[in-house]
């Protein structure tokens, strides 16, 4: 009995040591733990400072454009001219990996808007936005490239497109009909024979619609999306989306190109689904610039 009851004080003596040991350790301050909150710390810093970054490019290209909407021709463009040289200059010293794509993203409108003003023909006429996009496919195709976008990272993808279809015929009529209301159209190009009309129609379509959302869904909210959220990316690449088309000189053409950017950027981020989007945005167009103002002269 005198050995039994040895072994038990022994064993409870044991495992009170070790229970002081486990304290003793629990109070010792974590080096890798304090190392990787460090890390964190850091990382988040980066990030907050990327953010201020990309956010004032966003800031800049606005003030740029609501330069051109109040008359200061030169002021907009020399904003976007600094804006386009100052880019490059600055990636050249920022290391960190989605800063720097969305900066390419950024850099996409500067020089949308600099070969926009560059492009001597009327600015009455929807030809001059086909012209236009046609040299930016250079810079698009080099930045898909560089940044290794996948089809399904551009939204390229087929699955539902059968569904997807109708969606985006249905709402491009929708979104098209309600921008005729606000701001009226006539028909830009006028004294076109009816297959010329389909040609014309069918570029606005397939190209001018494509590239956009290439541009502003595939490209910039992605980007902007990676840095600040889903929400904040979103509202911010409506919001240059609506004020890119402040040629038009009304507000209320923002306004509703904003609203639209928004229900566009939505629909692509519930579906990644490039193709539902330039559907609706290639049928507004025939919408506003092709059918309502055949039907309504």
């Amino acid at each position: 009995m005198e050995y039994e009851d040895d072994s038990h004080h022994t064993d409870a003596f044991t495992k009170k040591q070790k229970i002081l040991e486990w304290k003793k350790i629990k109070l010792q301050p974590d080096n890798e733990g304090y190392g990787q909150d460090n890390l964190y710390r850091l990382s988040f810093s980066q990030s907050l400072s990327s953010g201020r970054t990309v956010g004032a490019f966003v800031l800049a290209i606005i003030l740029a454009e609501l330069l051109l909407f109040s008359g200061n021709v030169k002021g907009g463009i020399s904003l976007h001219f600094l804006l386009l040289i100052s880019i490059p200059l600055l990636l050249s010293v920022i290391r960190e990996r989605e800063t720097v794509y969305a900066l390419q993203a950024l850099m996409l409108l500067p020089l949308l808007r600099l070969v926009n003003v560059s492009m001597p023909i009327s600015d009455a006429s929807l030809l001059l936005f086909v012209v236009v996009y046609i040299p930016m496919l250079i810079p698009v195709y080099l930045m898909i490239r560089h940044q290794g976008l996948t089809d399904v990272q551009l939204g390229i993808v087929y699955e539902r497109l059968v569904a997807y279809i109708p969606i985006g015929i249905v709402l491009g009529a929708l979104l098209g009909a309600g921008e005729y209301l606000i701001i009226g159209s006539s028909y830009l190009i006028p004294g076109l024979s009816d297959p010329f009309i389909l040609v014309f129609a069918s570029v606005v379509f397939l190209y001018v619609g494509l590239i956009e959302e290439f541009i502003f869904r595939s490209l910039i909210q992605v980007k902007l999306e990676g840095l600040f959220g889903l929400t904040p990316g979103l509202l911010a690449a409506s919001l240059l989306f609506g004020v890119m088309h402040s040629i038009y000189g009304e507000i209320t053409e923002m306004a509703y190109i904003f609203v639209v950017g928004i229900v566009l950027g939505y629909l692509f981020q519930r579906t990644r689904s490039l193709p539902l989007v330039a559907v609706a945005h290639g049928v507004a167009n025939i919408v506003l610039f092709v059918l309502l103002p055949l039907v309504m002269l």
